[in-house]
C-alpha cells in the first residue's frame, strides 16, 4: 500500500519529518484456514516514537441485524516484538503471522470480486480507535470447495452474483465466528424457478456445511429469512466426488417448500 505517514502521534513537529509505517502482506492469495505472514515497516523520521502495543487484526465489514454496517474482528494476528521504540533517523521491521480462522470471509471467486470488505488494521495503541494505524485491504480467496460446489450451481443455472456478511450466529451450529457469509446466485434464464438463492458455506478443517434457501437480501435475521435447505461437502471430495446430486437435491427439496 505505500508507506503512511503518522501525524496522530504526541510529539509530532510540523518542522521535522514525521515517523512512517508500511505494512507488507507477503502471502499471496491467503486462503481461510491458512498461514498469513507479513512485516510492519516502522520509520522514526525526524523525531522518532514509541510503540506502545503494536497489534495487527483481520476486520471485515458486516450487516448487523437492523442493516446497518458495522466492523468486524476476525482474527488478531501474532507479532514479533509488541512495545519498542523507534529512534529518530532509523527503521523497524516486525514480522507478523498468523492463521485465517475456516470461517474468515472470503473476497475473490476464481478471480471474481465478490464485493466484501476485510482489511488488516495495524495499530500502535491498544485501543481500537486508536487514529495511529495503518490499513490494508486483503484479498482473501475462496476454497477450492467453495469453487467446486458454486460451479455446480452455475451448471444449474445459478451464477454467483455478489456477496454479504452478517453479524450473525447460524443457529444450533457450532462456530467460533460470529459471522456469516452469503453468495447471492441468480438464474436470469429461468426467474420463475428461484431467481436468486443463497448460499452459505459453514466451513471447518473437514469441509463445509451448505446452506441453501431463496434469497431475501433485505432481511438479516437468519430466522426471518425464507425456510432453509442444507448438505454436507468434504474438502476432499473436490476433484473427486462431483456434488450435483446433493445441489440438485437441496433444489427439489426448496421446490416442496413452495407448494
Amino acid at each position: 500500500m505505500g508507506f503512511r505517514r503518522l501525524f496522530g502521534l504526541e510529539n509530532n513537529s510540523a518542522d521535522q519529518e514525521p515517523p512512517e509505517i508500511d505494512t507488507h502482506i507477503t502471502t499471496i492469495a491467503p486462503l481461510p484456514g491458512h498461514i498469513i505472514e507479513g512485516e510492519v515497516v516502522l520509520k522514526g523520521g525526524g523525531q522518532g516514537f514509541k510503540v506502545d502495543h503494536l497489534n495487527l487484526d483481520v476486520e471485515a465489514k458486516s450487516y448487523y441485524y437492523n442493516g446497518t454496517l458495522r466492523e468486524e474482528n476476525v482474527v488478531g494476528l501474532d507479532v514479533g516484538r509488541y512495545s519498542f521504540d523507534v529512534e529518530p533517523g532509523t527503521e523497524q521491521r516486525v514480522p507478523f503471522n498468523g492463521r485465517l480462522p475456516w470461517e474468515c470471509p472470503v473476497t475473490e471467486l476464481g478471480g471474481q470480486a465478490l464485493g466484501v470488505d476485510v482489511s488488516l488494521t495495524t495499530r500502535l495503541r491498544w485501543e481500537s480507535e486508536s487514529p495511529v494505524r495503518d490499513l490494508d485491504f486483503l484479498h482473501i480467496v475462496a476454497p477450492p470447495l467453495y469453487e467446486a460446489v458454486l460451479e455446480t450451481f452455475a451448471e444449474e443455472g445459478y451464477r454467483v452474483d455478489g456477496s454479504q456478511l452478517i453479524d450473525s450466529y447460524i443457529p444450533d451450529v457450532e462456530a467460533h465466528q460470529g459471522l456469516y457469509q452469503i453468495f447471492f446466485v441468480n438464474n436470469p434464464a429461468n426467474p420463475g424457478r428461484f431467481g436468486e438463492l443463497e448460499v452459505v458455506f459453514h466451513q471447518n478443517v473437514v469441509g463445509a456445511m451448505v446452506y441453501v434457501r431463496r434469497a431475501a437480501r433485505s432481511v438479516f435475521e437468519w430466522e426471518e429469512k425464507p425456510p432453509v435447505r442444507s448438505f454436507p461437502a468434504a474438502h476432499h471430495e473436490v476433484g473427486q466426488v462431483g456434488f450435483g446430486e446433493r445441489v440438485r437435491g437441496a433444489l427439489a427439496e426448496l421446490a416442496l417448500l413452495d407448494r
